[in-house]
């Protein structure tokens, strides 16, 4: 550090960067527990993985999604793809289709209770979003410019 001015507010933010740190990796189960509630509140609907929910979010974002191309999509292998899909097919959140001059692959859409899954999952984004559109609407335009730098430093460095 070139000096010692501003070192205290650098060790707050340090500080305040590991408290968010440890928040975001926790983040996974707070998405979690909060989707079960709303699924619980929302619809008839209870007892799914986080992963199932990201599987049916990304069909429901895509159109005849298959295998391969939602293990990318999530970052996933495709044998984890393959037994969540399996599941959500026993489950009936997805249908499994087949297009008429291929009937070796299988192309995935979302019944009645999937969309119903997809919905709340939206609306819990949606809900989330909101929280931190609210922070920054707090700060003008050259602070929020700042934010974003400060940002861009952060992650170009990590």
């Amino acid at each position: 550090m070139k000096n010692n001015l501003g070192k205290f507010e650098i060790d707050v933010i340090i500080n305040k960067l590991i408290y968010l740190s440890d928040y975001i990796n926790d983040y996974s189960k707070i998405h979690e527990k909060s989707l079960q509630d709303l699924l619980a509140k929302y619809s008839p609907t209870k007892n799914l993985m986080l992963s199932e929910i990201h599987v049916i979010d990304c069909i429901g974002k895509n159109q005849l999604p298959n295998a391969t191309f939602i293990a990318k999509e999530l970052n996933m292998t495709k044998g984890a793809i393959s037994k969540i899909t399996s599941k959500l097919l026993k489950k009936q959140f997805i249908k499994a289709n087949y297009l008429e001059n291929n009937k070796k692959e299988i192309y995935y859409t979302l019944t009645t209770q999937g969309k119903e899954v997809f919905k709340v999952h939206e609306k819990l984004h949606d809900i989330e979003n909101e929280k931190i559109i609210n922070i920054l609407t707090l700060y003008n335009k050259e602070e929020l410019l700042t934010i974003n730098k400060f940002l861009d430093d952060l992650l170009n460095e990590l």
